[in-house]
């Protein structure tokens, strides 16, 4: 009868549970591993000899068969490499486990020809997944101890060596739960420095900026270089509400699985990815041999911002219209198809014209080229981004005038207010923000009288909107009715609304 250890493994962003089954059969001496494993999974079968006689056990001599159930979910990686030893060292009946209850641990982690554990990448989905299977105990490597223990509620057995894991099973060492050094809960979100009190000569945009956040809106600013538009939208942050438990969990383990998670603590404050514009549309959705996420999916939650837009390819810009628009991404390769969540909110800058200084007497761009340079941001691409905002040059009538008037902590308590309206209206609707609402919800919701009704249709006729514009607007306008503290959408939250497009009313109207 064959040897069962229990095992995870990695589904795209989630764990799932996977059975290690060792059989040793009579036929010639070899090791055949099956169950949709990769060339890594394959190879530990060299590891798994090279270990056995560094820990001074015998290799069988007969035919073993180790089997990864489920069998028709493909695995990569080496984690595999602990479960599949341990099993084969049981099953040959040259390892007698004693201790109670050990057929309910659960291992992964990698080998070395050493003997020693080798860490890996994604051990904190799995640990959350053995904790939803309610199991009690997980052993790991030492090297990703720490990101494992940030899941409570299981017992993580933490191990440097094999010999340490075959001591454990036959009683001979005690391993208690793992610890982390200065553990402590997720903190509240910080920002990492800055105030929106350091935007001078702005103020009329900051409400927008807050209206964005607080709707999930996605945003363009344009603007002269150095008006402020890079500094704007890298303070976002320090007005993002807070993520919920649920939030953090999944965030963090979007992390662990691109190798980006430090082990000391979850990600408790919302992405804010700030990708270089030579980037590929692979590194911008994801991709690679293995399908992994790619910077959309490291911005769930929070925020990717784009600077000089228009310096990104096309190809890569075109990429982004359906994760706007689906919030998740959909990755194909030969080996393997993950899928993955990609609800940000975008945020963007890019300047007027190919020299910067368009609409000042310093612009020396025709005409022609002013258009080539827009139309590098196509119509699908600019229609799914909400808010276009332009930020105009600061004049300054005091010399001495370094700080603005309004703070972070304003607009912050202006976005806490319009989500908590959204948090109490959307109830069990499964949404949280306004960007969120479809037609069902906007008939539901978004109610206009007949004054708005009317400008709403003479502004869609006289700009050319597209259907998703109108929407659009009228989500933006559902949003600043929120800040507003209003039940109903009103006249002034429409033209709000409705001059939160300037980009696109601009080049309708030259």
């Amino acid at each position: 009868m064959a040897t069962v250890i229990r095992s995870l493994g990695i589904a795209g962003i989630g764990g799932y549970p996977l059975g290690v089954e060792v059989a040793i059969i009579a036929g010639l001496p070899g090791t055949t591993i099956v169950g949709l494993g990769d060339s890594a999974v394959k190879e530990a079968k060299d590891r798994m000899e090279a270990c056995t006689e560094v820990l001074g056990y015998a290799y069988p001599t007969r035919k073993v068969v180790v089997n990864l159930s489920p069998s028709d979910i493909r695995k990569r990686g080496a984690y595999l490499d602990l479960p599949m030893l341990v099993g084969m060292l049981i099953e040959s009946a040259q390892v007698v486990p004693r201790k109670d209850g050990w057929e309910e641990t659960a291992m992964v982690g990698g080998i070395s020809t050493t003997g020693k554990l080798v860490g890996f990448g994604g051990v904190l989905p799995m640990a959350i997944q053995a904790r939803k299977m309610g199991w009690k105990r997980l052993v790991v490597p030492i090297g990703c101890a720490d990101e494992a223990s940030l899941v409570s509620d299981i017992e993580i057995l933490a191990c440097r060596t094999v010999g340490e894991v075959v001591a454990y099973l036959e009683g001979r060492l005690h391993i208690g739960s793992h610890r982390r050094e200065g553990s402590r809960g997720p903190s509240e979100q910080q920002a990492k420095g800055g105030d929106y009190s350091d935007v001078v000569g702005h103020e009329e945009i900051l409400p927008y900026l807050a209206a964005a956040v607080a709707g999930n809106h996605n945003l363009l600013l344009v603007g002269l270089p150095g008006s402020g538009k890079s500094m704007m939208a890298r303070l976002l942050p320090t007005i993002l509400p807070p993520m919920d438990d649920d939030e953090i969990l999944e965030v963090s383990s979007i992390y662990s699985i691109a190798g980006e998670l430090d082990g000391q603590e979850l990600m408790s404050a919302r992405p804010f990815r700030s990708p270089h514009y030579n980037m590929s549309s692979n590194a911008l959705i994801g991709g690679g041999p293995n399908a992994t996420p790619g910077e959309v999916t490291l911005a769930h939650r929070g925020i990717l911002f784009l600077d000089e837009l228009p310096e990104f390819s096309r190809k890569t810009l075109e990429s982004l219209r359906l994760p706007l628009e689906d919030r998740r991404v959909t990755i194909s390769r030969v080996n393997q198809t993950n899928r993955y969540p990609a609800d940000f909110m975008l945020v963007a800058a890019m300047n007027p014209c190919p020299c910067g200084y368009g609409g000042t007497n310093r612009c020396e761009c025709t005409p022609y080229a002013i258009r080539t340079y827009r139309q590098r941001v196509s119509g699908p691409v600019l229609d799914r981004i909400d808010m276009q905002k332009y930020v105009g040059r600061v004049e300054f009538s005091d010399g001495h005038l370094m700080s603005g008037t309004v703070s972070s902590a304003q607009l912050r308590g202006m976005v806490m207010q319009a989500r908590g309206r959204q948090s109490h209206r959307f109830g069990d609707d499964g949404i949280a923000t306004n960007s969120e609402m479809d037609s069902s919800h906007l008939r539901r919701y978004c109610t206009l009288d007949d004054d708005c009704a009317a400008l709403l249709q003479r502004t869609y006729e006289r700009d050319h909107l597209s259907v998703r514009a109108r929407y659009k607007t009228i989500r933006l306008a559902r949003t600043f009715a929120d800040i507003d503290g209003s039940d109903r959408i009103g006249r002034p939250h429409l033209l709000h609304a409705l001059f939160s497009r300037d980009l696109e009313r601009g080049m309708h109207h030259a």
